[in-house]
């Protein structure tokens, strides 16, 4: 029978719908293809380790998410400052490092996005670090606006065969007997004593330890008050004029100078100069101890080199704690994933792999300070706290431009310095007065 064309054609109707839908229910029934997702991530990398162990638990992370791509891009340099200048561009990463010098003003600004807005169990996870280090990243609003990724300790790390040929077992545990021995610990070793960076950090830990009380920059009078206080005044001229007679006038006499800048021994930092050997002694944090591991694995912690508490004054001792968080950008276009990441190396999945195993700096998480996993350099640190009268979170001063305060410290005290080598001497008063001056127009 031939079958006509209304048949013939209703025939191919149905061969095409019935292949439609079953295409339709083949595809619907396939899963969908995962949507990459890319967190850029800025840190500012404290020298070639830090870079190497954050590529290491990226790798980690993506691992587990690996829909997360993330893009690691230091900013070696004014970190802070370019962070905020790439906010009118709309170029600022998903993620970045705010220190706690800095976090009042990114709060202040609105570009950093509270966890508490993304996480809905919050107080079980503030629950977790130690509150201490929460404190500087409370906004206003009494929201948290990061996690501290780790926190470092301010400590004296020390040559030991530098001290055995002063014949010294320990360094000496007060800033004046510190100070009073340099010269006598280079003539016995033949190289500088002392590197450091002539920073606000030192200053402040003497300012402590001579008695002066914690800054408060919260007003021009404060500032004012501040200084204008003998304990501090104390502590800047003996700090001054280390430099003024262990390093211009020991060159001018034809001999090693007992305090150097980590430039004048062809150092980029102090924990460079100590692990190169080119000074006996370097006021550092724990970021130092896994730079030396990795750059100079035959100056060994124990047997080479060994880690003091920062000497202590009438005042008593004190030593800094510095932590940073993971911030989140505001803006992001990705605040789950910005979140899942930062939080991931923030917990203690990530901590436990960047900074118990990988020895990065200390846990901000209470569980693992005990880690019987932790270096026994990062422990001894922990253990030295009971020996002081506080512990000075950085960088508690009242200011909400505190990084800018800081960073205007360093700058007037370094010029001073720089000065010092062509003038051969320097004015307190002055100085003094160009700090005060200089803070307050960085902060009203």
């Amino acid at each position: 029978m031939v079958l006509s064309t209304r048949v013939i054609l209703g025939v191919i109707a149905v061969i095409i719908v019935v292949v439609a839908v079953a295409v339709v229910l083949y595809y619907g029934m396939q899963p969908k293809p995962i949507e990459t997702v890319v967190i850029r991530f800025s840190g500012w990398g404290a020298g070639e380790t830090e870079v190497k162990n954050y590529e290491k638990v990226i790798s980690e992370f993506q691992k587990q998410y690996p829909n997360i791509v993330i893009k690691y891009e230091p900013i070696p340099m004014m970190f802070h400052e370019n962070i905020l200048a790439a906010f009118p561009a709309g170029t600022a990463p998903d993620v970045f490092y705010v220190d706690s010098s800095w976090a009042a003003i990114f709060v202040s600004k609105g570009v950093l996005k509270a966890l508490d807005d993304v996480e809905p169990n919050i107080a079980a996870v503030k629950n977790k670090y130690f509150d201490f280090l929460l404190q500087p990243f409370y906004g206003p609003d009494g929201k948290l606006y990061g996690l501290p990724k780790d926190w470092s300790i301010l400590f004296l790390a020390y040559n030991k065969e530098c001290l055995s040929r002063a014949g010294l077992n320990a360094p000496p545990t007060d800033w004046s007997s510190f100070i009073g021995g340099l010269e006598a610990i280079t003539d016995a070793a033949g190289k500088p004593a002392l590197v450091d960076h002539y920073h606000w950090r030192t200053f402040v830990a003497m300012a402590l330890a001579y008695g002066a009380p914690y800054p408060d920059f919260s007003t021009p009078d404060g500032v004012r008050s501040w200084f204008n206080r003998e304990a501090v005044k104390t502590a800047l001229k003996n700090y001054m004029d280390l430099y003024l007679n262990g390093y211009v006038k020991r060159l001018d006499a034809g001999k090693t100078p007992y305090v150097v800048l980590p430039r004048d021994v062809d150092s980029g930092w102090g924990g460079e100069a100590f692990g190169k050997q080119a000074a006996c002694f370097t006021l550092e944090g724990s970021w130092m101890i896994p730079f030396i591991r990795d750059q100079f694995p035959n100056f060994k912690y124990g047997q080479h080199w060994d880690i003091a508490p920062l000497p202590g004054g009438p005042g008593g001792k004190y030593t800094l704690a510095f932590t940073v968080i993971l911030g989140i950008n505001s803006k992001t276009k990705h605040p789950e994933e910005a979140y899942r990441f930062a939080s991931y190396v923030t917990g203690k999945e990530g901590q436990e792999f960047l900074v118990v195993q990988l020895g990065h700096t200390l846990p901000s998480i209470r569980e693992l300070a005990t880690s019987p996993n932790l270096w026994p350099e990062h422990r001894k640190t922990l253990d030295q706290l009971t020996l002081y009268s506080n512990v000075y979170v950085w960088p508690t001063m009242k200011s909400e431009k505190a990084g800018a305060v800081i960073s205007t410290i360093d700058s007037v005290i370094q010029s001073y310095i720089a000065s010092m080598k062509e003038t051969k001497t320097y004015d307190l008063s002055s100085l003094i007065n160009d700090l005060v001056n200089s803070i307050i127009s960085a902060s009203f």
